[in-house]
C-alpha cells in the first residue's frame, strides 16, 4: 500500500513538472514576443525621429546654401586614409597579401571599409576646419 502511493505521488509530481514546464515554455515565448515587439517598436520610433529631426534642420539650413567643398579637401583626405589604414594594416599584421598565413580575402573588406570610413571622417574634419564664408546679401 506504501509502495502504491509512492507510485501515485511520483506520478502526480511528473504531470505537475511536465504542466508546468509547458506553462513557463509557453510563457516565455509570449514574453519575447512581447519584448520583441516592444524593442522593434523603440528601434522604429528612434528612426522616426531621427527622419523628424533631419527634416527639421534641412529647413533651417535651407536659408543658407553651404559652400561648396574645394578638391584639395578630397585628395588630403584620400591621401591621409590611405597612408592611415596602411599604418594600421602593419602595425596589427593584418593579413592582407596572399603570401602571408592565415591570408583570407574577407580582410581586404576590412580594409576597404577603414578607407571609407576614414576618408569620410577626414572629408567631414576639413569641412568642420575650413573658415565659413560670408553669404554677402544683396539690398
Amino acid at each position: 500500500m506504501l509502495v502504491t502511493i509512492r507510485q501515485a505521488i511520483a506520478k502526480t509530481a511528473l504531470l505537475v513538472g511536465e504542466v508546468a514546464g509547458t506553462f513557463i515554455s509557453l510563457s516565455g515565448a509570449t514574453a519575447a514576443l512581447v519584448f520583441g515587439k516592444v524593442l522593434l517598436a523603440v528601434v522604429l520610433a528612434a528612426i522616426a525621429v531621427g527622419f523628424f529631426l533631419r527634416l527639421t534642420s534641412r529647413r533651417a539650413n535651407a536659408v543658407l546654401p553651404p559652400a561648396p567643398t574645394p578638391m584639395w579637401v578630397f585628395a588630403a583626405s584620400g591621401l591621409l586614409a590611405a597612408i592611415e589604414v596602411a599604418v594600421l594594416v602593419e602595425a596589427t599584421n593584418l593579413p592582407v597579401r596572399f603570401d602571408q598565413p592565415m591570408f583570407e580575402k574577407h580582410n581586404w573588406l576590412l580594409v576597404v571599409l577603414a578607407l571609407l570610413v576614414a576618408f569620410v571622417v577626414q572629408v567631414q574634419l576639413f569641412r568642420a576646419l575650413r573658415p565659413k564664408s560670408r553669404v554677402e546679401t544683396q539690398p
